[in-house]
Protein backbone atom coordinates (compact mmCIF):
# COMPACT_ATOMS: atom_id res chain seq x y z
CA UNK A 1 0.00 0.00 0.00
CA UNK A 2 1.67 3.14 -0.94
CA UNK A 3 -0.65 5.57 1.61
CA UNK A 4 -2.70 4.37 4.42
CA UNK A 5 -6.30 6.19 5.50
CA UNK A 6 -6.10 8.36 8.86
CA UNK A 7 -6.75 6.06 11.69
CA UNK A 8 -10.27 5.04 12.37
CA UNK A 9 -11.64 4.28 15.97
CA UNK A 10 -11.18 0.79 17.37
CA UNK A 11 -14.27 -0.56 16.61
CA UNK A 12 -14.05 0.45 12.75
CA UNK A 13 -10.98 -0.64 12.30
CA UNK A 14 -12.08 -4.88 12.67
CA UNK A 15 -11.30 -7.46 9.58
CA UNK A 16 -13.23 -10.29 8.61
CA UNK A 17 -10.84 -13.46 8.90
CA UNK A 18 -9.20 -14.24 6.04
CA UNK A 19 -9.42 -17.68 4.41
CA UNK A 20 -6.12 -19.88 2.86
CA UNK A 21 -7.31 -20.93 -0.85
CA UNK A 22 -4.37 -22.14 -2.71
CA UNK A 23 -1.88 -20.72 -0.75
CA UNK A 24 -3.39 -17.20 -1.28
CA UNK A 25 -4.96 -14.44 1.07
CA UNK A 26 -8.52 -12.92 0.03
CA UNK A 27 -10.18 -10.07 2.23
CA UNK A 28 -14.07 -10.06 2.34
CA UNK A 29 -16.25 -8.18 0.06
CA UNK A 30 -17.42 -6.09 3.28
CA UNK A 31 -13.81 -5.56 4.19
CA UNK A 32 -13.41 -4.04 0.77
CA UNK A 33 -15.59 -1.54 1.07
CA UNK A 34 -14.75 0.15 4.03
CA UNK A 35 -12.37 1.87 1.98
CA UNK A 36 -12.71 4.63 -0.92
CA UNK A 37 -10.70 4.60 -4.20
CA UNK A 38 -8.67 7.84 -3.57
CA UNK A 39 -7.70 7.00 0.08
CA UNK A 40 -4.58 4.71 -1.34
CA UNK A 41 -2.86 3.36 -4.21
CA UNK A 42 -2.41 -0.14 -4.87
CA UNK A 43 1.46 -1.09 -6.32
CA UNK A 44 2.16 -3.84 -8.06
CA UNK A 45 -1.16 -6.14 -6.62
CA UNK A 46 0.01 -9.14 -9.44
CA UNK A 47 3.26 -9.25 -7.52
CA UNK A 48 2.90 -10.65 -4.40
CA UNK A 49 0.15 -13.16 -5.84
CA UNK A 50 2.57 -14.55 -8.44
CA UNK A 51 5.15 -14.79 -5.69
CA UNK A 52 2.41 -16.86 -4.08
CA UNK A 53 1.31 -19.22 -7.20
CA UNK A 54 5.59 -19.47 -7.97
CA UNK A 55 5.71 -21.10 -4.16
CA UNK A 56 2.63 -23.08 -4.62
CA UNK A 57 4.05 -24.68 -8.11
CA UNK A 58 7.81 -25.42 -6.70
CA UNK A 59 5.99 -26.70 -3.01
CA UNK A 60 3.95 -29.09 -5.65
CA UNK A 61 6.60 -29.92 -7.93
CA UNK A 62 8.88 -30.81 -4.77
CA UNK A 63 6.79 -33.51 -3.28
CA UNK A 64 6.42 -34.71 -6.56
CA UNK A 65 9.39 -35.30 -7.00
CA UNK A 66 10.14 -36.90 -3.57
CA UNK A 67 7.22 -39.24 -4.47
CA UNK A 68 8.69 -40.14 -7.55
CA UNK A 69 12.05 -40.62 -5.62
CA UNK A 70 10.18 -43.00 -3.16
CA UNK A 71 9.14 -44.97 -6.09
CA UNK A 72 12.10 -45.26 -7.74
CA UNK A 73 14.13 -46.63 -4.58
CA UNK A 74 11.19 -48.88 -3.79
CA UNK A 75 11.38 -49.97 -7.32
CA UNK A 76 15.41 -50.63 -6.88
CA UNK A 77 14.93 -52.38 -3.77
CA UNK A 78 12.72 -54.58 -5.10
CA UNK A 79 14.59 -55.62 -7.64
CA UNK A 80 18.06 -55.72 -5.66
CA UNK A 81 15.85 -58.29 -3.50
CA UNK A 82 14.70 -60.40 -6.45
CA UNK A 83 18.48 -60.58 -7.39
CA UNK A 84 19.92 -61.75 -4.44
CA UNK A 85 17.11 -64.68 -4.50
CA UNK A 86 17.71 -65.49 -7.78
CA UNK A 87 21.43 -65.72 -7.06
CA UNK A 88 20.79 -67.45 -3.71
CA UNK A 89 18.67 -70.45 -5.47
CA UNK A 90 21.12 -70.31 -8.45
CA UNK A 91 23.63 -70.73 -6.14
CA UNK A 92 22.38 -73.66 -4.42
CA UNK A 93 20.84 -75.30 -7.84
CA UNK A 94 24.26 -74.57 -9.49
CA UNK A 95 25.93 -76.47 -6.65
CA UNK A 96 23.15 -79.49 -6.67
CA UNK A 97 23.91 -79.55 -10.25
CA UNK A 98 27.76 -79.29 -9.76
CA UNK A 99 27.40 -82.80 -7.84
CA UNK A 100 26.30 -84.24 -10.68
CA UNK A 101 27.99 -83.02 -13.05
CA UNK A 102 31.20 -82.80 -12.20
CA UNK A 103 34.11 -84.93 -13.66
CA UNK A 104 36.21 -85.31 -10.99
CA UNK A 105 34.03 -85.95 -7.94
CA UNK A 106 30.40 -87.07 -8.59
CA UNK A 107 30.67 -87.50 -12.71
CA UNK A 108 27.11 -89.44 -13.63
CA UNK A 109 28.30 -92.70 -15.09
CA UNK A 110 26.17 -94.54 -17.68
CA UNK A 111 22.59 -93.60 -17.94
CA UNK A 112 21.88 -90.68 -16.12
CA UNK A 113 23.17 -92.35 -12.78
CA UNK A 114 26.14 -90.87 -10.10
CA UNK A 115 27.51 -93.68 -8.42
CA UNK A 116 30.56 -93.07 -5.50
CA UNK A 117 31.75 -96.07 -3.27
CA UNK A 118 31.79 -95.68 0.68
CA UNK A 119 34.19 -98.32 2.52
CA UNK A 120 33.80 -98.81 5.95
CA UNK A 121 36.65 -99.70 7.51
CA UNK A 122 37.03 -100.66 11.28
CA UNK A 123 39.52 -100.67 14.22
CA UNK A 124 41.17 -104.25 12.57
CA UNK A 125 41.15 -102.72 9.59
CA UNK A 126 38.37 -104.48 8.05
CA UNK A 127 36.91 -102.81 4.83
CA UNK A 128 33.26 -103.38 3.94
CA UNK A 129 32.26 -101.55 0.48
CA UNK A 130 29.34 -100.46 -1.05
CA UNK A 131 27.87 -98.49 -4.03
CA UNK A 132 26.15 -95.18 -3.71
CA UNK A 133 23.64 -94.84 -6.67
CA UNK A 134 21.57 -91.63 -7.16
CA UNK A 135 19.52 -92.81 -10.50
CA UNK A 136 18.06 -89.51 -12.19
CA UNK A 137 16.61 -91.23 -15.04
CA UNK A 138 15.02 -93.58 -13.00
CA UNK A 139 14.34 -91.74 -10.31
CA UNK A 140 15.52 -94.05 -7.72
CA UNK A 141 18.38 -94.56 -5.23
CA UNK A 142 20.39 -98.22 -4.29
CA UNK A 143 22.78 -98.52 -1.96
CA UNK A 144 24.39 -101.58 -3.43
CA UNK A 145 26.65 -103.97 -1.18
CA UNK A 146 30.12 -105.31 -2.65
CA UNK A 147 31.25 -108.54 -1.60
CA UNK A 148 35.22 -108.09 -0.32
CA UNK A 149 36.03 -110.94 -2.32
CA UNK A 150 34.88 -109.09 -5.84
CA UNK A 151 38.21 -109.25 -7.69
CA UNK A 152 39.33 -105.87 -9.97
CA UNK A 153 42.32 -105.50 -12.27
CA UNK A 154 45.35 -104.54 -10.10
CA UNK A 155 48.14 -102.10 -10.61
CA UNK A 156 50.76 -103.48 -8.44
CA UNK A 157 52.20 -107.12 -8.13
CA UNK A 158 49.70 -109.48 -8.46
CA UNK A 159 47.49 -109.69 -11.37
CA UNK A 160 44.11 -109.12 -9.06
CA UNK A 161 42.52 -107.73 -5.91
CA UNK A 162 39.50 -108.05 -3.78
CA UNK A 163 37.82 -105.22 -2.74
CA UNK A 164 38.55 -106.20 0.60
CA UNK A 165 42.38 -105.39 0.02
CA UNK A 166 41.99 -102.80 -2.46
CA UNK A 167 41.95 -99.95 -0.32
CA UNK A 168 45.49 -100.72 1.35
CA UNK A 169 47.08 -102.86 -2.19
CA UNK A 170 46.02 -100.06 -4.79
CA UNK A 171 44.33 -96.68 -3.06
CA UNK A 172 41.49 -95.17 -3.39
CA UNK A 173 41.83 -94.17 -6.80
CA UNK A 174 42.53 -97.31 -8.09
CA UNK A 175 39.95 -99.08 -7.11
CA UNK A 176 37.63 -96.89 -7.82
CA UNK A 177 38.85 -97.28 -11.31
CA UNK A 178 38.93 -101.25 -10.78
CA UNK A 179 35.14 -100.99 -9.93
CA UNK A 180 34.14 -98.96 -13.22
CA UNK A 181 36.44 -101.43 -15.47
CA UNK A 182 34.56 -104.94 -13.96
CA UNK A 183 30.93 -102.67 -13.31
CA UNK A 184 31.10 -101.00 -16.80
CA UNK A 185 29.48 -97.41 -15.00
CA UNK A 186 31.90 -94.99 -13.71
CA UNK A 187 32.82 -94.57 -10.11
CA UNK A 188 33.20 -91.05 -9.51
CA UNK A 189 34.05 -90.35 -5.71
CA UNK A 190 35.44 -91.92 -2.50
CA UNK A 191 34.25 -91.81 1.11
CA UNK A 192 36.11 -93.56 3.63
CA UNK A 193 34.15 -94.28 6.69
CA UNK A 194 36.32 -95.50 9.61
CA UNK A 195 34.12 -96.39 12.38
CA UNK A 196 35.15 -93.64 14.73
CA UNK A 197 33.46 -91.38 12.12
CA UNK A 198 30.42 -93.70 11.97
CA UNK A 199 29.70 -93.00 15.33
CA UNK A 200 30.09 -89.18 14.89
CA UNK A 201 27.84 -89.08 12.20
CA UNK A 202 24.99 -90.72 14.09
CA UNK A 203 25.23 -89.21 17.09
CA UNK A 204 24.74 -85.92 15.45
CA UNK A 205 21.71 -87.51 13.94
CA UNK A 206 20.06 -88.38 17.04
CA UNK A 207 20.32 -91.73 16.10
CA UNK A 208 19.02 -94.11 13.88
CA UNK A 209 16.55 -96.44 13.09
CA UNK A 210 17.29 -100.57 12.54
CA UNK A 211 15.14 -103.59 12.25
CA UNK A 212 18.23 -105.27 14.72
CA UNK A 213 18.28 -109.29 14.12
CA UNK A 214 21.01 -109.77 16.96
CA UNK A 215 22.16 -108.87 20.19
CA UNK A 216 24.07 -105.89 20.16
CA UNK A 217 27.46 -105.77 22.37
CA UNK A 218 30.16 -103.40 22.88
CA UNK A 219 33.02 -104.04 20.95
CA UNK A 220 30.93 -106.89 19.88
CA UNK A 221 33.13 -108.93 22.73
CA UNK A 222 30.97 -111.40 24.14
CA UNK A 223 31.56 -110.12 27.75
CA UNK A 224 30.62 -106.48 26.17
CA UNK A 225 27.95 -104.69 27.99
CA UNK A 226 24.72 -105.09 26.06
CA UNK A 227 23.88 -102.11 23.63
CA UNK A 228 21.35 -103.31 21.82
CA UNK A 229 18.41 -105.96 21.45
CA UNK A 230 17.25 -107.40 18.58
CA UNK A 231 13.38 -106.11 17.16
CA UNK A 232 11.89 -103.43 14.80
CA UNK A 233 13.28 -99.84 14.16
CA UNK A 234 15.45 -100.16 17.35
CA UNK A 235 16.62 -96.42 18.19
CA UNK A 236 21.05 -96.98 17.48
CA UNK A 237 23.60 -94.45 19.21
CA UNK A 238 26.47 -93.93 17.56
CA UNK A 239 28.37 -96.64 19.01
CA UNK A 240 25.33 -99.13 19.07
CA UNK A 241 25.05 -98.27 15.12
CA UNK A 242 28.86 -99.11 14.81
CA UNK A 243 28.89 -102.40 17.06
CA UNK A 244 25.72 -103.19 14.69
CA UNK A 245 27.40 -102.61 11.16
CA UNK A 246 30.56 -104.95 12.25
CA UNK A 247 28.75 -107.67 14.04
CA UNK A 248 29.63 -111.00 12.49
CA UNK A 249 28.76 -113.42 15.04
CA UNK A 250 30.21 -116.43 15.78
CA UNK A 251 29.30 -118.91 12.93
CA UNK A 252 28.04 -116.80 10.35
CA UNK A 253 29.43 -115.46 7.25
CA UNK A 254 30.47 -112.17 5.84
CA UNK A 255 27.60 -111.33 4.13
CA UNK A 256 25.59 -111.46 7.17
CA UNK A 257 28.27 -108.59 8.51
CA UNK A 258 27.56 -106.93 4.74
CA UNK A 259 23.85 -107.12 5.25
CA UNK A 260 24.05 -105.37 9.05
CA UNK A 261 26.61 -102.42 7.59
CA UNK A 262 23.76 -102.41 4.64
CA UNK A 263 20.87 -101.52 7.15
CA UNK A 264 23.04 -99.00 8.88
CA UNK A 265 23.80 -97.02 5.74
CA UNK A 266 20.62 -97.00 4.40
CA UNK A 267 19.34 -96.13 7.89
CA UNK A 268 22.08 -92.92 8.05
CA UNK A 269 20.67 -92.07 4.93
CA UNK A 270 17.15 -91.91 5.53
CA UNK A 271 17.85 -89.66 8.35
CA UNK A 272 20.05 -87.17 6.84
CA UNK A 273 18.07 -83.71 6.28
CA UNK A 274 17.44 -82.72 2.83
CA UNK A 275 18.64 -79.65 2.92
CA UNK A 276 22.19 -78.90 1.41
CA UNK A 277 22.72 -76.75 3.86
CA UNK A 278 22.53 -78.90 7.12
CA UNK A 279 23.56 -81.60 5.30
CA UNK A 280 26.97 -79.98 4.62
CA UNK A 281 26.73 -78.89 8.59
CA UNK A 282 26.35 -82.46 9.69
CA UNK A 283 29.36 -83.79 6.83
CA UNK A 284 31.66 -80.66 8.72
CA UNK A 285 30.82 -81.87 11.86
CA UNK A 286 32.36 -85.22 11.21
CA UNK A 287 35.40 -84.15 10.05
CA UNK A 288 36.23 -87.16 8.23
CA UNK A 289 36.26 -86.60 4.61
CA UNK A 290 39.75 -87.77 3.54
CA UNK A 291 39.52 -88.33 -0.32
CA UNK A 292 39.46 -85.16 -2.73
CA UNK A 293 37.46 -86.94 -4.88
CA UNK A 294 34.48 -86.31 -2.38
CA UNK A 295 34.51 -83.39 -0.46
CA UNK A 296 32.42 -82.04 1.65
CA UNK A 297 30.11 -80.60 0.28
CA UNK A 298 30.41 -82.55 -2.93
CA UNK A 299 29.67 -85.75 0.00
CA UNK A 300 26.51 -83.55 1.47
CA UNK A 301 25.02 -82.97 -1.55
CA UNK A 302 24.87 -86.95 -2.52
CA UNK A 303 23.71 -87.70 1.06
CA UNK A 304 21.28 -85.24 0.90
CA UNK A 305 19.65 -86.31 -2.97
CA UNK A 306 19.77 -90.00 -1.45
CA UNK A 307 18.06 -88.56 1.38
CA UNK A 308 14.93 -87.01 -0.37
CA UNK A 309 14.98 -90.00 -2.25
CA UNK A 310 14.64 -92.06 0.79
CA UNK A 311 11.67 -89.80 1.60
CA UNK A 312 9.82 -90.43 -1.68
CA UNK A 313 9.86 -94.34 -1.06
CA UNK A 314 12.91 -94.23 -3.90
CA UNK A 315 15.53 -95.85 -1.68
CA UNK A 316 16.49 -99.87 -1.47
CA UNK A 317 19.18 -101.89 -0.77
CA UNK A 318 20.95 -105.00 -2.92
CA UNK A 319 24.01 -107.23 -2.55
CA UNK A 320 26.06 -107.85 -5.99
CA UNK A 321 25.69 -111.22 -6.33
CA UNK A 322 28.99 -112.58 -7.38
CA UNK A 323 30.69 -116.05 -7.46
CA UNK A 324 32.90 -117.82 -4.95
CA UNK A 325 36.18 -116.73 -6.47
CA UNK A 326 35.21 -113.21 -7.08
CA UNK A 327 34.15 -113.13 -10.54
CA UNK A 328 30.76 -111.95 -12.21
CA UNK A 329 28.06 -113.82 -14.30
CA UNK A 330 25.96 -112.68 -17.20
CA UNK A 331 23.26 -114.60 -15.78
CA UNK A 332 22.77 -113.01 -11.96
CA UNK A 333 25.47 -110.05 -11.74
CA UNK A 334 24.91 -108.96 -15.16
CA UNK A 335 21.28 -107.99 -14.58
CA UNK A 336 21.97 -106.29 -11.56
CA UNK A 337 24.80 -104.27 -12.96
CA UNK A 338 22.62 -102.91 -15.82
CA UNK A 339 19.36 -102.44 -13.72
CA UNK A 340 21.17 -100.83 -11.02
CA UNK A 341 24.17 -98.97 -12.37
CA UNK A 342 23.13 -99.42 -16.09
CA UNK A 343 26.57 -101.03 -17.25
CA UNK A 344 27.60 -104.38 -18.36
CA UNK A 345 29.87 -106.50 -16.28
CA UNK A 346 33.71 -107.53 -17.20
CA UNK A 347 35.78 -109.93 -14.86
CA UNK A 348 39.41 -108.60 -13.94
CA UNK A 349 41.77 -109.97 -16.41
CA UNK A 350 44.68 -112.20 -14.98
CA UNK A 351 47.71 -110.58 -16.83
CA UNK A 352 50.12 -110.81 -14.04
CA UNK A 353 49.00 -107.09 -13.30
CA UNK A 354 49.18 -103.54 -14.96
CA UNK A 355 51.82 -103.59 -16.67
CA UNK A 356 54.21 -100.98 -18.62
CA UNK A 357 54.52 -101.45 -22.17
CA UNK A 358 56.93 -99.74 -24.25
CA UNK A 359 56.25 -100.54 -28.27
CA UNK A 360 58.98 -100.51 -30.70
CA UNK A 361 57.31 -100.56 -33.75
CA UNK A 362 59.68 -102.21 -36.02
CA UNK A 363 57.61 -103.13 -38.65
CA UNK A 364 57.48 -100.59 -41.31
CA UNK A 365 53.81 -99.45 -40.89
CA UNK A 366 52.53 -97.35 -38.86
CA UNK A 367 49.41 -98.69 -38.65
CA UNK A 368 50.79 -101.81 -37.36
CA UNK A 369 51.96 -100.35 -34.57
CA UNK A 370 48.90 -98.21 -33.65
CA UNK A 371 46.89 -101.45 -33.98
CA UNK A 372 49.16 -102.82 -31.86
CA UNK A 373 48.99 -100.19 -29.12
CA UNK A 374 45.16 -100.35 -29.02
CA UNK A 375 45.62 -104.42 -28.07
CA UNK A 376 47.76 -103.85 -25.47
CA UNK A 377 45.63 -101.01 -23.90
CA UNK A 378 42.77 -103.41 -24.31
CA UNK A 379 44.73 -106.63 -22.48
CA UNK A 380 44.84 -103.78 -19.30
CA UNK A 381 48.41 -103.19 -19.78
CA UNK A 382 49.89 -99.57 -19.94
CA UNK A 383 51.70 -98.33 -22.82
CA UNK A 384 54.12 -96.01 -22.64
CA UNK A 385 54.92 -93.48 -25.73
CA UNK A 386 55.80 -95.80 -29.10
CA UNK A 387 59.29 -95.62 -31.21
CA UNK A 388 60.18 -96.66 -34.44
CA UNK A 389 63.22 -99.23 -35.72
CA UNK A 390 64.41 -100.67 -38.56
CA UNK A 391 62.50 -103.60 -39.85
CA UNK A 392 62.74 -106.85 -38.37
CA UNK A 393 61.12 -109.95 -39.70
CA UNK A 394 59.48 -111.42 -36.20
CA UNK A 395 57.77 -109.42 -33.72
CA UNK A 396 58.88 -109.86 -29.56
CA UNK A 397 57.93 -109.64 -26.34
CA UNK A 398 60.47 -108.84 -24.22
CA UNK A 399 61.15 -108.85 -20.22
CA UNK A 400 63.98 -108.77 -17.87
CA UNK A 401 62.10 -109.92 -14.53
CA UNK A 402 61.08 -113.32 -14.29
CA UNK A 403 57.92 -111.67 -12.67
CA UNK A 404 56.59 -110.31 -15.29
CA UNK A 405 56.78 -113.25 -17.72
CA UNK A 406 53.15 -114.61 -17.37
CA UNK A 407 52.38 -111.26 -18.47
CA UNK A 408 54.68 -111.46 -21.75
CA UNK A 409 53.15 -114.44 -22.18
CA UNK A 410 49.77 -113.21 -21.91
CA UNK A 411 50.50 -110.40 -24.33
CA UNK A 412 51.47 -112.34 -26.76
CA UNK A 413 48.84 -114.56 -26.74
CA UNK A 414 46.36 -111.96 -27.09
CA UNK A 415 48.48 -110.24 -29.92
CA UNK A 416 47.99 -114.02 -31.95
CA UNK A 417 52.44 -114.39 -31.79
CA UNK A 418 53.63 -117.51 -30.71
CA UNK A 419 55.48 -118.66 -27.64
CA UNK A 420 58.53 -118.70 -29.38
CA UNK A 421 58.15 -114.33 -29.24
CA UNK A 422 58.47 -114.12 -25.23
CA UNK A 423 62.26 -113.74 -24.71
CA UNK A 424 63.90 -112.60 -21.46
CA UNK A 425 66.73 -109.88 -21.96
CA UNK A 426 69.25 -109.07 -19.18
CA UNK A 427 69.70 -105.10 -20.79
CA UNK A 428 68.05 -102.72 -18.24
CA UNK A 429 64.40 -101.88 -20.14
CA UNK A 430 62.76 -98.27 -19.63
CA UNK A 431 59.59 -100.48 -18.92
CA UNK A 432 58.62 -103.88 -17.73
CA UNK A 433 57.85 -105.18 -21.11
CA UNK A 434 58.75 -104.23 -24.64
CA UNK A 435 56.84 -105.10 -27.56
CA UNK A 436 58.79 -105.44 -31.29
CA UNK A 437 56.16 -105.09 -33.59
CA UNK A 438 57.90 -107.24 -36.59
CA UNK A 439 56.71 -107.71 -40.12
CA UNK A 440 55.09 -111.01 -38.86
CA UNK A 441 52.47 -108.86 -37.04
CA UNK A 442 49.04 -109.06 -38.56
CA UNK A 443 46.82 -106.04 -37.97
CA UNK A 444 43.14 -107.64 -36.73
CA UNK A 445 40.52 -107.02 -39.13
CA UNK A 446 37.56 -104.50 -38.24
CA UNK A 447 34.58 -106.35 -37.95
Amino acid sequence: LARRRPAEPAAAAVDEPSEQVGGRSARSAAAADSYTTGEFTFVDEESTDSEDVIDWLKFAESRSEVRAERRRRLKNRLIGAAVVLALAGGATGGYLWWTKHESTSTARAVGGRQVNVVHLRDLTGKVTTALLVDDESGRKGTVLLLPDTLKLPSSGDSATVTVGQAMDAVGPSATRDGLSTVLGAKVAGTWRLDTPYLQLLVAQLGGVRVDVNAEVRQDNKPDGKVLAQPGKQVLLNGAAAVAYATLQAQGEGRDAQMARFGQVLEAVIRTMPTALDQATDDVHRMNSVADPSLPEKALAGVLAQLAQLAKDGHLSTATLQARPDGTLDEATAGAQVKDILGGTVQNAQGTGGTTRVAIVNASGNDAAGTSAGVQVQNAGLDVLPATKANPQATSEVRYADDAKQPAAKALATSLGLPDSAVKKVTDAQNADLVLVVGKDYQVPKTP
